[in-house]
C-alpha cells in the first residue's frame, strides 16, 4: 500500500452519479491554492467493459496516459483542466495491469504535487489523504468490490446531491501536508 496523504481519490458505485462533478468541485477549490493534478482513471475489468462510456474494444496496451491540453470540450479530463487543475490526465488500463502500471502513473506526477483522482480500483494500491465514495441508489455497476470500497471510504455521499457535495467540499482542507476532513 502506498501512502499518499496529498491525494484525494473519488470512487463511486456506478456511472452518471456525479463523481466527475465532485472532482471538479474539489479541483475548483484547491486548484488556485496548490499545484494540483487531476486524474481520471478508467480501469477496465473484462466483465465491466460495457459500463465504460468509450470504446474499450480497441484498447490493446497495458496503459494509455493522455495529458489533457484542451478545455473546450466535454471530456472529463477537459472539464477538470477547465476547473483549475494545473494538469489533467486521462489514464486507461486493464484492471489486472494497474499494479504493474502504477509506477508509470507516478512517473508523470511530481512528488510534491497535490492530486485529485477519480478511480475505484486505485484505492486498492493507494491510501490517500481522503477516499470519498459517491453512492447511487440504483447501482448500475457490475463491480463486485463496491461493498469493500464503501467500507474503506472516509466519507460516503449520495449521488447527484449537489448541496451535499458542496458541504463536503467545504469541510475538506489541507493541513500539515495532507488533505483532511474537518468534522
Amino acid at each position: 500500500m502506498i501512502f499518499s496523504p496529498n491525494w484525494i481519490i473519488v470512487g463511486g458505485t456506478g456511472r452518471n452519479i456525479g463523481k466527475t462533478t465532485l472532482v471538479e468541485k474539489l479541483v475548483g477549490k484547491f486548484g488556485s491554492r496548490v499545484p494540483l493534478t487531476a486524474i481520471k482513471i478508467s480501469n477496465i475489468k473484462p466483465e465491466s467493459r460495457s459500463f465504460h462510456g468509450h470504446n474499450v474494444e480497441q484498447f490493446s496496451e497495458k496503459i494509455l496516459l493522455q495529458k489533457e491540453l484542451r478545455t473546450d470540450g466535454n471530456k472529463d479530463s477537459m472539464r477538470l483542466l477547465k476547473a483549475g487543475a494545473e494538469t489533467s490526465w486521462f489514464i486507461q488500463t486493464e484492471d489486472v495491469f494497474l499494479p504493474e502500471t502504477f509506477p508509470e502513473i507516478q512517473a508523470v506526477l511530481k512528488e510534491s504535487q497535490w492530486v485529485v483522482c477519480e478511480s475505484n480500483s486505485l484505492r486498492r494500491l493507494v491510501k490517500p489523504g481522503l477516499f470519498i465514495m459517491v453512492e447511487g441508489k440504483n447501482n448500475t455497476s457490475a463491480k463486485k468490490d463496491i461493498p469493500g470500497l464503501l467500507q474503506l471510504a472516509d466519507v460516503v455521499v449520495e449521488a447527484l446531491q449537489w448541496e451535499q457535495f458542496d458541504m463536503l467540499v467545504e469541510r475538506i482542507e489541507i493541513r500539515e501536508g495532507r488533505f483532511i476532513l474537518l468534522r
